[in-house]
């Protein structure tokens, strides 16, 4: 029984990712998830359905993300010691939308969006699987697979909530699908194509974006900020945004009446530590470096511009990894999409990308038997910092609280 090998060697270890790439390749569609339910469980009286094979788990990224397997497939090598942090890159540019309405609607320099806004103008793709938010409940947020320029800009904002994406590649009526995704679910695809028969989920995807993350957060983090920090009940609220306004924005909710009231984004960040899952906080990745575009904040540290106030342009970080993500790039370039010039990336400057180094050395120290699979093995920092140290040594913060 497939499941069973997987809740025993992914659930109740607690290194599900919630990505829901399982509940999108089981043959008996016996898999549920949702982001009301973001680890998988069999359908009601399914349980004898679940047979011999082992889909499941060959595709699952929450223990072992195979990407030395899956960079052999694209690359033809797997990334050195020195590429731990940053994967195999082919060129890096400094980025945003050229679109007003899409610059607007981005939490910084909107490149991912534009990349899919260009990419459904010219055709190369009939949908595109993102981020939205429910119709009833605005604060909680779901997969999309959209079919307009004007649905994929209204989900340009970042969240950060667990959200269960791939799941909706299942029953997408859709062949060329462009994904923007976290490490583990872009792990989880390529999991899918390293198998001698590629399922049918991953077969539509067209091209894949990742974002750079330093872990994600379950819901709950999001309604104690509603709640507590702002004070607004849940039936009350009608909009949400992780990010509003000046860059690097702030956390806002309106209510009933229209009403809009925020929390600066580096009180996110402090708060939304309470609400994370063993899983992101032991994930060995920033970016996956298997997409064929990884994007980030151009800006590398947005906790400290958000706290000190510090005005800063909306950019975005691109690094194309393959042909087909250069090609992307030079399409939306040449379209009019995307404003791209070439820049470095230096992974000590990048706060996220650090607090996730020194955390996963610290969890792969303490229970080396217990973390997800690193893309190179030995490589990690020989003494971690603690997170708050790290952050207020990254921010030059030794004034603010301590």
């Amino acid at each position: 029984m497939s499941f069973a090998v997987l809740k025993q060697t992914v659930l109740d270890p607690g290194l599900c990712a919630s990505c829901g790439a399982c509940a999108a390749v089981c043959p008996e569609d016996i898999l549920r998830i949702s982001p009301d339910q973001p680890l998988p469980q069999l359908a009601a009286d399914s349980a004898s359905a679940c047979g011999a094979c082992t889909l499941c788990v060959d595709i699952c990224p929450g223990k072992h993300t195979a990407v030395p397997e899956s960079e052999l497939r694209i690359y033809g090598r797997t990334r050195s010691a020195e590429e731990r942090w940053t994967g195999i890159v082919r060129n890096t540019y400094s980025g945003r939308a050229a679109q007003t309405a899409v610059a607007g609607a981005a939490s910084a320099g909107g490149a991912a969006t534009a990349l899919l806004v260009s990419a459904l103008r010219l055709g190369q793709i009939d949908a595109a699987l993102v981020i939205g938010r429910d119709e009833t409940r605005p604060w909680v947020p779901v997969p999309r697979l959209a079919t307009t320029v004007a649905e994929i800009v209204a989900c340009a904002q970042a969240s950060y909530c667990l959200t269960p994406n791939l799941q909706l590649l299942r029953d997408a009526p859709y062949t060329r699908i462009g994904v923007v995704g976290l490490a583990c679910q872009i792990e989880a695809l390529n999991r899918m194509r390293n198998l001698p028969q590629v399922p049918a989920a991953a077969q539509k995807v067209a091209f894949t974006i990742e974002l750079g993350c330093a872990s994600n957060t379950r819901r709950e983090g999001t309604e104690y900020l509603i709640e507590h920090r702002l004070g607004i009940p849940l039936t009350d609220v009608t909009r949400l945004k992780y990010r509003d306004g000046e860059y690097p924005g702030e956390f806002t909710v309106w209510d009933r009446e229209d009403q809009r009231r925020s929390l600066p984004f580096h009180e996110l960040v402090t708060e939304f530590k309470k609400y994370k899952t063993y899983r992101c906080l032991a994930c060995p990745d920033w970016w996956s470096g298997l997409a064929d575009v990884s994007v980030a904040d151009g800006d590398p540290n947005i906790f400290r511009t958000s706290r000190e106030g510090e005005q800063m342009d909306k950019t975005s970080l691109l690094i194309t990894r393959t042909p087909t993500g250069q090609d992307l790039v030079d399409r939306a370039v040449r379209n009019g999409d995307l404003l791209v010039q070439e820049t470095g990336f230096l992974p000590d400057e990048s706060l996220g990308l650090q607090r996730k180094r020194h955390r996963y050395a610290k969890y792969a120290a303490d229970s080396p038997q217990a973390v997800p699979s690193p893309p190179v093995a030995g490589v990690e920092v020989g003494v971690p910092l603690d997170d708050d140290v790290l952050i207020e040594l990254m921010s030059g913060g030794a004034d603010h609280g301590r």
